[in-house]
């Protein structure tokens, strides 16, 4: 039963995380034992047609009344600038709908120093990095990204008396930080929107490719992935497979001179989801060779397209991945323990279909209506 007076809005304002959020709020929205409405800002062209942004993320049409679509201005310095305009159009739009709960759902920093403007709201807001990432910035990239998102995460953190965080090993972290709060968890959502479902963008320089090992991901320091490229630059053992490393961001890593990077390729780009199911599905496997992790649903897209995936078995990672069954976990993130890993996979006839069998009849992850379910334990 749905308790009277009892509605939540979910608020995502940063586009970056607008596939996790849009995981999230499907999930809150066809599960039937929330009352829940949605708000979010996403980057696009003015007088863009509800309906079919609705339909490109996947949110349902006839719930098109229960969220809102606000289009940020294209400039940023703009959209600092804005913070009370937007802020007041989500507090507006829930005080037209009576909500009584408002989660602030993707890192939702312009929300600092306005905490005030939503007194009357019971609030919600999601954790999703406790501790920052190791990050190769510039002493004034480090100091803008402290002042302008870290420090606000950490002030909203502390201020909000409702914390969610979809990270088991975080969520005992808040709990011993803050152990007057509520704190909640609530598993991944599936990144598989419907653009990556319909996709057939074809991807040209993989068009002589396949087979290959896969990282997918924006190129961050924490993300390890020098492990990877020196374990395919290094080790003779890993010659005839290729590597595709895949994503937007700086290469912080030293590269090897091009005869060793014969059988890498690099797409230093952002990945569009039309672009998905071509990546995906040429791929033998994906790899997740993080040094440090809070949580991932990048393993949703793999296991979507039925590719393994070999992650370094850390805290975040081993949330998703089951040795033997979804994949294979490896226990010292060296280029050689990795690399016997990804032959392990590759040779092991009997492993494999193992794997892609479980994941195509008993994969526990991902699933919309226990996610539905586990926000039921957190709104009601």
């Amino acid at each position: 039963m749905i308790r009277q007076n009892e509605k939540t809005l979910m608020v995502c304002t940063v586009p970056a995380l607008i596939s996790y959020s849009v995981g999230v709020i499907n999930a809150a929205l066809n599960h039937t034992g929330l009352d829940c409405y949605a708000y979010i800002f996403i980057s696009g062209k003015e007088g863009e047609i509800d309906e079919k942004i609705l339909a490109s993320l996947g949110l349902p049409l006839e719930k098109k009344a229960r969220i809102g679509v606000n289009m940020l201005a294209a400039n940023k310095v703009v959209r600092n600038l804005a913070t009370l305009k937007y802020l007041n159009q989500v507090k507006r739009f829930a005080e037209i709908h009576q909500i009584t709960k408002i989660h602030f759902i993707s890192q939702d920093v312009i929300l600092c120093g306005h905490l005030s403007m939503f007194n009357n709201f019971k609030l919600y807001y999601t954790v999703h990095d406790l501790t920052p990432h190791p990050a190769k910035l510039s002493a004034f990239q480090r100091l803008k990204h402290y002042y302008f998102r870290i420090r606000k995460d950490e002030l909203l953190t502390r201020a909000v008396e409702n914390l969610v965080t979809n990270s088991i090993h975080q969520k005992k972290a808040l709990e011993q930080l803050y152990p007057k709060k509520r704190i909640f968890w609530h598993s991944m959502p599936s990144l598989v929107v419907p653009a990556v479902k319909n996709g057939d963008k074809r991807i040209e320089e993989l068009k002589d490719v396949d087979q290959y090992v896969l990282f997918f991901g924006r190129i961050e320091l924490y993300k390890g992935i020098e492990v990877l490229y020196q374990a395919f630059t290094d080790l003779p053992i890993l010659a005839n497979l290729n590597l595709v490393i895949a994503g937007k961001g700086e290469i912080y890593f030293k590269r090897e001179k091009e005869d060793k990077e014969g059988n890498i390729t690099f797409l230093n780009r952002y990945i569009a989801d039309e672009e998905m199911a071509c990546l995906f599905k040429k791929a033998l496997c994906v790899v997740l060779p993080y040094h440090s992790a809070t949580q991932t649903a990048v393993t949703s897209l793999g296991y979507y397209f039925g590719v393994p995936t070999i992650a370094h078995a850390i805290d975040g990672l081993n949330d998703t991945v089951i040795h033997e069954k979804t994949g294979l976990l490896y226990e010292v993130n060296k280029p050689e323990v990795l690399a016997n890993a990804i032959i392990r996979l590759q040779t092991d006839e009997g492993l494999t279909q193992q794997i892609k069998n479980y994941m195509a009849t008993a994969l526990p992850f991902f699933k919309a209506e226990t996610l539905g379910k586990e926000l039921t334990n957190i709104y009601l």
